[in-house]
């Protein structure tokens, strides 16, 4: 079963177009590796808590294939000084859309379904 990858960055301002650098280049690994699925990088944009710079959020056929890549690979994005990645694997229980919208997964929960 697919899982997803969490890691959520500090990343100092002044670091900020280096950790984007090195992101880049791990990801040109990552996509070759025949677990990788997908990856999206998200920047937070100052609204609301600000403790992460970035969040990625990554799917992997499972946790052993992203594990053996990842150790294959340590990302270079470690390696910038005041940079921290807080990884972990997470699998999906509920999902939710739209209302009117066709959920594309299983543990979908329709936004009008009551709670409890």
């Amino acid at each position: 079963m697919a899982v997803t990858l969490i890691n959520v960055f500090i990343v100092p301002k002044e670091r900020e177009d280096e950790f984007l650098q090195n992101w880049k280049l791990t990801t040109t690994v990552f996509v070759k590796d025949p677990g990788f699925i997908e990856a999206h990088l998200h920047r937070n944009v100052g609204v609301g808590n600000g403790t992460f710079s970035f969040i990625n959020i990554a799917r992997w056929q499972s946790a052993e294939a992203w594990k053996v890549a990842h150790d294959a690979y340590p990302p270079s994005e470690y390696r910038i000084p005041g940079v921290k990645g807080h990884p972990a694997i997470f699998e999906p229980i509920v999902d939710a859309v739209h209302e009117g919208t066709k959920p594309a997964a299983p543990n979908f929960l329709h936004a009008a379904a009551k709670a409890g």
